[in-house]
Parts: C-alpha cells; sequence; structure tokens
C-alpha cells in the first residue's frame, strides 16, 4: 500500500519491548525508532494507527507528517469532505492514467505517424500508464518502425505524461558512385554481409577491430590491371558491450526498480542493432543510488565510410 503519511508517537521506554513484539506480531511498520532521555519517538504509517489503538500500553499521538498531515489540516477546518475525496481521487487517477503524450523530435511528419503508431499500441490520452515490460516491447515495435528514419529512440514515462524522444537518422552524403573504402566503426565478430560493390577483404566469424578495412574499392582484374570502383553496403558484426545505469534509492519494489533500470539500459541501445544476448553482470545498492549493470552481445552493421581513394578518378 502507498504511505501517504506517517503518524509520530511517543511512549515510555520501560514498554519499549512489549512495542515491538506487539509490532511484530500485528505486522505494525515502525520507523524512525528513537531515544530521548525517557522516551522513545517512533513513526507509523497513518493507515495503520487503528493497528496501534488496540496496543494495551499507553502511548502519545504527537503529530501527523506527509501528505496525510495536509488532508487532516483540511478535514478540522471543516473543508466539504466530497472535494476531499474528489481532490485525492484526481491525484489517484493522474498516477495510473495518461494524460498528455510528447513527442520530441524534428520530422513532423514522423511525429504525426508516431501519434498513430501509439495507438496501436494502446497508447492514447485516458489510456493506463504502461508497465515497464510494456514500454520495453513499445520500444522495440518502433524501433522497427522507424529504422530508416531515426538513429536513436527513447519511450519513458514522467507522472502522467507518456513521452517519446528521437534523433533523425544521419543521411548518406554520397549516394552514386561513392568509392570510399568501408571501414569497422567498432571492435566485433563478423556475422554477414550485404555487400553489392566492392571487394571483401574479410570473412565470417573473423574478429575486426575499430578501423579495420572491410571492403575495398580496389580490384586486381586477371591481366593484373588496377580498378577503382565503388563501395556500397552493410556489413553486420556481434558487437560486445557493456551498459550501466542508476537511479535514486527510494522505497519501491524491487521488480519495478529493475525493469526500470533495464528499460533506460535498453534506450542506450542503437535503434538498428538487434539484441542477440543480455546478461545481467552487477545490481547494487547504495544510501542514494541502485545502480544496474548489463553486458549485450549485439547484431549490428559496424561498416562506416573512409576516405575516398585519390586515385578513383
Amino acid at each position: 500500500m502507498m504511505n501517504i503519511g506517517y503518524d509520530v508517537y511517543e511512549i515510555d521506554y520501560q514498554v519499549i519491548f512489549l512495542l515491538l513484539k506487539f509490532a511484530k506480531q500485528n505486522k505494525l511498520k515502525i520507523l524512525h525508532l528513537r531515544k530521548k532521555d525517557d522516551m522513545y519517538s517512533f513513526h507509523i504509517p497513518t493507515y495503520q494507527r487503528y493497528i496501534l489503538k488496540t496496543f494495551d500500553q499507553p502511548c502519545y499521538y504527537i503529530k501527523t507528517i506527509g501528505f496525510m498531515k495536509y488532508i487532516l489540516f483540511l478535514s478540522k477546518q471543516y473543508l466539504n469532505m466530497l472535494g476531499v475525496v474528489c481532490f485525492l481521487g484526481t491525484v489517484i487517477t493522474c498516477s495510473y492514467f495518461i494524460f498528455d503524450i510528447e513527442i520530441i523530435g524534428t520530422m513532423p511528419a514522423v511525429n504525426q505517424q508516431m501519434i498513430t503508431d501509439l495507438k496501436k499500441e494502446q497508447v492514447n490520452l485516458f489510456y493506463p500508464l504502461k508497465s515497464y515490460e510494456r514500454l520495453n516491447t513499445i520500444l522495440a515495435d518502433l524501433k522497427t518502425l522507424y529504422k530508416d528514419k531515426v538513429e536513436y529512440i527513447s519511450v519513458y514515462q514522467v507522472g502522467s505524461v507518456f513521452h517519446v524522444e528521437y534523433t533523425k537518422r544521419k543521411q548518406d552524403q554520397i549516394e552514386k558512385d561513392d568509392f570510399r573504402n568501408l571501414y569497422a566503426k567498432k571492435d566485433g565478430m563478423i556475422a554477414s554481409f550485404d555487400v553489392e560493390s566492392g571487394l571483401i577483404q574479410v570473412k565470417k566469424n573473423d574478429y575486426v577491430k575499430k578501423g579495420d578495412l572491410l571492403v575495398s574499392n580496389t580490384i586486381v582484374s586477371t591481366q593484373n590491371k588496377t580498378k577503382i570502383i565503388p563501395v556500397k553496403g552493410h556489413v553486420y558484426a556481434y558487437t560486445f558491450n557493456q551498459y550501466t545505469a542508476s537511479i535514486k534509492n527510494v522505497k519501491q519494489d524491487q521488480a519495478e526498480l529493475f525493469y526500470q533500470l533495464l528499460l533506460a539500459i535498453r534506450n542506450q541501445i542503437p535503434a538498428n542493432a538487434i539484441i542477440d544476448k543480455e546478461n545481467v553482470l552487477q545490481m547494487t545498492k547504495t544510501r542514494s543510488k541502485i545502480t544496474l549493470k548489463v553486458h549485450y552481445t549485439l547484431l549490428e552493421d559496424i561498416a562506416i565510410k573512409g576516405e575516398e581513394n585519390e586515385e578513383s578518378h
């Protein structure tokens, strides 16, 4: 149950052990237990005050803190209780439904199409907010739909607002007669080729490093003549990557925390990459934050154009 307020009490130190025994038997949450002189002060969730009333030793109510403090204050001021109920209903409703959709990107046509595609994913105004598992599915679907137009895409929820952010894919500056070689933009193990023109310099299962030549623009004919040809195509490789994400350490269900961190990490993966393997390396927790570290084997196009050969003309 969500805690919206706490009651602060004091109790004589002589009966503190009786209180702790009572709390254990009745599942009463006791927080911030502190000793001051001959008294102990402690907090309990406001919704559990009825449990404490059954304790047969005197407990002295001090005050209420948190959100419930203001509700009680308004009630004591003879505020119309229907208004309080409506206010609470609005707060609770806002925490479960989508009240706005924000798409951050530079292509109006894509923005408009995304609204249509999001509706197919059941993302619309007044629809329920999505779980972290569902957000991950929506992210994967959008990556597939917009892989030719979008370089990076991210989906997340803040409050009752559903966000989509993306960056436009950089278009090749030279579409025809591009004589530049293809080089590896990162380390990886060659998986497959989709080369329309050019001389492939590596083979499947080769391990290449960043900067290695993948497809050359130079061929030698049977007459031992050298010829420069255009280069066009893709070289796919398995790459090995490690991503990390952190969030503030707050009281929350551990499964939700894990999926929240996992989604944040998956948002870092390039839009055109396919996850081959996903291994959780470490999940650490400090007083201020929780950090998740995951290792990925990705299948992606690692070919990038190099400088144009000066002998091409």
